[in-house]
This record gives structure tokens, sequence and C-alpha cells, in this order.
């Protein structure tokens, strides 16, 4: 305890004074003869202590009296536990207000957001006038800035939901960083939070923990915005079996329902909906669940799409106070088979890769993967390459100039090749290195390399051998030797290594040629068993590397859009431009709002959406009624934005230190918090209601004692 007014405690020693009139105003008995003196003496005892009692008990009232108004003048202040430091040259505080769709949350017809908006303004409003406050808001690209207290409460008035928000603990260590840029101010950092656990986790408290030790003296106070006792019921993250299909191909959709203890044992459906563009949405699916506090399964298969875009929604029924997780929303693409064209020196060069591809069981079905076609090489100056995706050069002889020139081309608009060596090109080195061959072959042939060896890619990051990641060490490449290959050098700078061989030579070769794709593949993948092959890794008994590597090979050279049509809010979207695609503008369809025209760059081959701050499903369209582009694609929040456990706030002081984090829940305890924390709580106000009881207690007994005398 301290005090505003010191020097005023010295009125304490006028407490001297009802004493000193106590003792020298003292009435002295009179002596007064009277016979009955035996009357006198039975009530001499009694009266003379009722009277001793009542002298100090005014005398007393008087004194408190005037001990208890030098206490009020002199402005005793109670000291708290908040913000240390100098702070002589001011306030500088920071606001941060979590922002993410939890705050959508209802309580009595209010969101939380709208709930710390309130309080949040009401709160800078007390600040002084000359303070420098940031408001700093998760998620938003910019950083904040400290300015001018309006400035402050006018931007917190514009404050939404964002979806794609930041971790909250990010935009916290932020402020605190933000503060440290005033060290001679006091520093406090207002945090308005509904304390869910998913946000108030052990990451969160190391760096916020390491963000104050670094900034001593900054003062962290939590306003809890959130309920003890929430209700909610809602979906977690949506899984597709596949965000591209072929078609006649079934998608299945599965997504966990979960709800709050409260909620537990009653019934709900998950529905499914597709929604096509401009039209009413149709339901798909349903299927019942029973609520519980752990999650339940849902699934749901989504049969006979059409070929194009298919959007929809996966919905919870019923209403709760949190509508952020009762939907989730995708978009599935039936693309037809590509194209592919393979070319061997004969058709039985052909057959092995067709089949990898196009096997004959479904080659003539909707269900194949790839639309594939052999010819010859004799054929292939007649070929309309223009009309397929990719070309595969099997073991191909000498090609003419002319030949290589229409390869060129095709790649060059875009098209993908694969050129597979094998025995067919020996003793024709002069008509491989030629300069109409180099940029597709991407370096030059020395000679056939007789050692035995196997393929050992020393990484499986590559989309060609992306369907082995998860079984790259299980691949038993020992057991597919190889026995001949083509030695390459002078490679161009551009190319990358796809595999290796064990000896470190190279096996596939990636090379770029204007806008389409080269693959260089240095021993053939079309030698039958019986033919003293090159290898055997088309005809070892058990070939599903081969058929993994053949399809990852296609999927490469096609440009196979595997890139994901299902996105969690903020990321960046990419989507692949037609080939030879001569598009100049684009229309962006948001879930709301107007659509928005876009520009095409000459050359450009995929649109990059940057924005999506909005969760639903985005459409992408050009070329009008004939539709020559259209792409979707759908955004979602974070799988854990229903999950409304909360924290401790004992945990949360525990991993902060309680000397640096204050808790308020409503704006008396806020108010209380930081002027016991900032200055101290005044005791005046008490020690003035104390001085007029006393005063009141000392006037009512001096009038019944003087009275009765």
């Amino acid at each position: 305890m301290s005090f505003l007014s010191p020097l005023l405690l010295a009125g304490t020693a006028l407490i001297a004074l009802p004493i000193v009139l106590h003792l020298v105003m003292r009435r002295e008995p009179k002596k007064v003869e009277f016979p009955a003196l035996r009357f006198v003496r039975k009530r001499q005892s009694t009266n003379q202590t009722r009277l001793r009692l009542r002298h100090w008990i005014l005398l007393a009232l008087r004194c408190a009296f005037i001990l208890f108004l030098a206490l009020a003048l002199a402005r005793p202040v109670l000291r708290g536990s908040g913000l240390l430091g100098s702070g002589s040259a001011g306030l500088a505080a920071a606001v941060v207000i979590d922002n993410s769709p939890r705050m959508e949350y209802l309580q009595k017809n209010v969101s939380r957001l709208d709930a710390a908006k309130e309080t949040a303004n009401w709160l800078l409003e007390q600040l002084p006038a000359d303070s420098e406050v940031a408001l700093v808001e998760p998620g938003r690209a910019r950083r904040a800035k400290l300015g001018e207290r309006d400035s402050a409460i006018l931007r917190t008035e514009r404050l939404r939901i964002t979806p794609a928000a930041a971790p909250l603990a990010d935009a916290v260590i932020e402020a605190i960083n933000l503060l440290a840029e005033r060290p001679d101010h006091r520093r406090e950092v207002y945090v308005f939070t509904d304390l869910s656990r998913v946000v108030w986790n052990d990451a969160a408290f190391n760096q916020i923990a390491e963000a104050l030790d670094a900034n001593e003296g900054t003062k962290l106070y939590l306003v809890d915005v959130g309920e003890k006792d929430p209700v909610n019921a809602g979906l977690g993250e949506l899984e597709l079996s596949a965000d591209h299909l072929a078609t006649g191909e079934i998608v299945t959709l599965r997504t966990n329902a979960l709800a709050t203890e409260n909620l537990s044992g009653r019934p709900r459906s998950v529905e499914v909906w597709l929604a096509p563009a401009g039209e009413k949405p149709t339901k798909r699916a349903e299927v019942e669940v029973e609520l519980s506090d752990t999650a339940q399964t849902v699934e749901a298969p989504l049969a006979g799409l059409t070929a194009g875009v298919h959007q929809g929604y996966v919905r919870l029924s019923g209403d709760d106070p949190l509508s952020a997780d009762n939907a989730r929303y995708f978009t599935v693409s039936v693309d037809p088979p590509p194209r592919v064209l393979l070319v061997g020196a004969t058709l039985d060069h052909t057959k092995l890769m067709a089949e990898a591809l196009a096997p004959s069981a479904l080659s003539q079905t909707a269900a194949a993967q790839y639309a594939v076609e052999q010819i010859a090489v004799d054929g292939l100056d007649r070929a309309q390459l223009a009309t397929y995706d990719a070309v595969m050069l099997l073991d191909p002889p000498a090609l003419s100039a002319a030949e290589w020139r229409k390869l060129s081309d095709f790649v060059q608009t875009g098209g993908g090749l694969a050129v597979v060596l094998g025995r067919n090109a020996v003793g024709n080195l002069d008509k491989f290195n030629t300069p109409a061959a180099r940029p597709l072959l991407q370096g030059e042939l020395r000679w056939v390399d007789g050692k035995t060896t196997y393929l050992s890619p020393a990484g499986y990051g590559h989309p060609v051998l992306r369907q082995l990641s998860d079984i790259a060490e299980a691949t038993p490449w020992p057991a597919f030797p190889v026995f001949k290959k083509w030695a390459v050098s002078n490679l161009d700078e551009a190319t990358r290594l796809v595999a290796t061989f064990a000896d470190g030579t190279p096996a596939i070769i990636q090379g770029l040629f204007g806008s389409g794709r080269v693959l260089l593949v240095t021993t053939p993948l079309s030698d039958r068993a019986s033919d003293e092959p090159w290898n055997l890794l088309p005809t070892n008994p058990d070939p599903w590397p081969f058929l993994a590597l053949a399809e990852g090979m296609a999927d490469y050279l096609v440009g196979a859009d595997n890139r994901p049509l299902n996105y969690q809010a903020g990321r960046v979207v990419s989507l692949p431009l037609p080939r030879r695609s001569d598009l100049a503008t684009y229309v962006l369809e948001p879930p709301t709002g107007d659509p928005l025209p876009q520009s095409l760059s000459p050359g450009q081959q995929e649109i990059v959406v940057t924005v999506t701050d909005q969760v639903g499903n985005y459409r992408v369209r050009s070329g009008g009624e004939r539709a020559r582009l259209d792409r979707g694609f759908s955004v979602n929040s974070a799988a854990d934005v229903g999950m409304l456990q909360r924290a401790e706030f004992a945990t949360i002081a525990a991993a902060l230190g309680k000397d640096r984090v204050e808790l308020a829940t409503n704006r008396r305890s806020l108010s209380g918090t930081i002027d016991l924390g900032r200055v101290g709580r005044e005791l005046f106000p008490w020690l003035i209601a104390i001085v007029a009881v006393v005063l009141a207690c000392e006037q009512w007994l001096a009038d019944r004692f003087y009275k009765s005398e």
C-alpha cells in the first residue's frame, strides 16, 4: 500500500485533541449532603461503570473519525500484481481479437466476435487519449502499427470473421514484439478469446512464453468472451477418395460428426447435396448418425457423375449456436481419359506399354484411365499429333530431321514426349546426335553400357515416381535387373535426374522444351523376356513396379491434373489451363459476391488464385456458352473450427507466468484488473464511507449520553 498525498497523514496527530479535551473537560462530581445515602450507594457502582464506558466509546469514535479522515485525505492506494515497468512515457497497448469462425458462436443472439468488439471499443475509450494503440488482426498480411486510439477503435469496428485466420498465438506474439518498440512505455496486450483448447495448447504456450521472456515488462490480459458449457454439433474435415475421376468412377466422401457432451445421444442426419451452378441443389445421399463427443465416421458414395466439374456440400441437419462447422463443401472433376500415342519400331514394341496404361479388359470401357493408340514409326509422319496429349517413342530407330522437328513442334505447344532408348539406336548415333534431335534428347548418346545394375531412385518426390513413394523401401528393384543401358553425356543445364541406377548413372531424365515436357529413359520398356532383353522391368513375373512407373510417366507427360480441388481457407489455388490455350481472360465466381473478371498473360499455363478467404464453392470460366474453360474448387474452414473445449486459466497462467497474465470475464473485472495492475486501487471512497459511519455513530451516542445526563 502507498499514499498519493502522504503529507496529509500528519493529520492523524489530531487524534490527541479529543483525548485532551476528554481529560480536561471531564466533569467533577458535586458533593451534596443527603441523609438517605444508603439509596445512592446501591447504584454508585453501576452508574460509574456505565458512565465510564460511554466516555471511552465516545473518545474512541472521535479518534477514529480523525484517523479515517486523515487516511482518506492522504489517498491510500492498494498496489496489485499488474504491469511492472517505468511507464515514464505513457501507455502502449495492443488489442488482439480472435476472428476465427469459432467466434461466430451465438450467445443470447450475439456472436462472440460482436461481444468482443463491443468490449474492446469500450476498453479503448477508457485508455488515456495520448495512448499508442494497435489492433493486431490474426491472419492479416500487413504488420500492425502503433497509432492513435481513435484509429484502433475504427479498425475494431470493421473487424470481420476470417476463415483463413492465422493461429491466435502468432497474433499475440506479433503484438508483444510490436510493443517492444516502446521500451519506455507501459506495455499491455489485451487478447479477446474464447479460451478454446485448440488455440491455447502447449505449442502456443511455448511460443508466447518465449516472446514474453524476450520482452520483460509486457503484461498480458486475457478477456474471456466464451461460454463455460458450449453447445455444438458439427462436421470435421471432409475427405474425398479422389478429386479427379474417370468417367464411371465412384467418389467416396468421408467426414466425422462430433458434438459436445451435452448433445450426445441425439439423432441427426448427414446429407450430401450436389449444387450445379445456377441450378437448385439436389440431395444425393443421407446417413443417419447418433451424436457423440467422440468422432463418428460418416461415409457416402457418390456415383453416376457425368464428365465435367461437379460441386456440392455435405451438411449436418439441425441447428446449434455455431453454424460454421455444419457444412463442408467439395468439388469433383470427371475428366475424359487423356489420349496417348505409342510409337514403336513395330507394333509389337508398343504392346507391353499399352497393356500397362490401358489393360485390354478396360480399354473399350469408360473406366480406362488412358485412351491409348498404337502405331509403327513409319506412320509417324502422317499422325495428327495435335490431337494427342502425349507421345511415347518406344525403342525408336533413327528418325528423319523432319520427324524430329514434328515432335519438337508438338512439345513446343504443350505436348508431352517420352523417348525410351533401346537396341534400335545401336549403330545410329549420328542420327540421334543431330541438331534436330538434341532439344528433345537433352544430351548426347555415347555408348551402350553392359554392366548389370538396377533402378535405385534417390528420392520419390517427382510425379513419375510418386505412386511408389509410400512403399519406396519395399520396392524390390534388384529383382528387376538392367543388363544394358545407354550412357549419355553433356546434359543440358535445365535437365533433372528423375531416377538413377544403382551405379549412379542416369536412368530417367526430365527436360523442358517450350511449353511441353520431355522424358528420356536410357533403357527400353518394351523388351520381351525371350528376346535377349536389356532389362526385366516389364517382364518380371510380378511387374507391379513397372506398372506404377508406366502410369507415373504417362501422368507426368499428359500433365495429369492431380492437383487438389479442395482446399483449406487461405491456401493458394492453382488451376492448369488447357494446352495450346489462346484464352485472354476468364471470370472467377466466388461463393458470394460479384464475379471477378481477370486477364491472362501470353504463354500463361495456369491460373493462380491467392485470395481464398470465403468458405464455399468457386468457379473459373472462360469462353461464354462454349465454356472453353470450366474449372472449379472448394474452400473449407479448418477441421478444428467446432472444437470448443476450453482451457483452464490456471493452466495458462502456470505456462505463461502468474505475474505476466491476468484473466477478465466482463467489463467490471476487466476494469478492476487493469486499474489494480496499472495504478492500484484507491481506498478513498471506502474510507470516506467509514468516516461518515463513525461520525453518525458519534452523534447518535453523544445525543443519548448528554440527554441522559
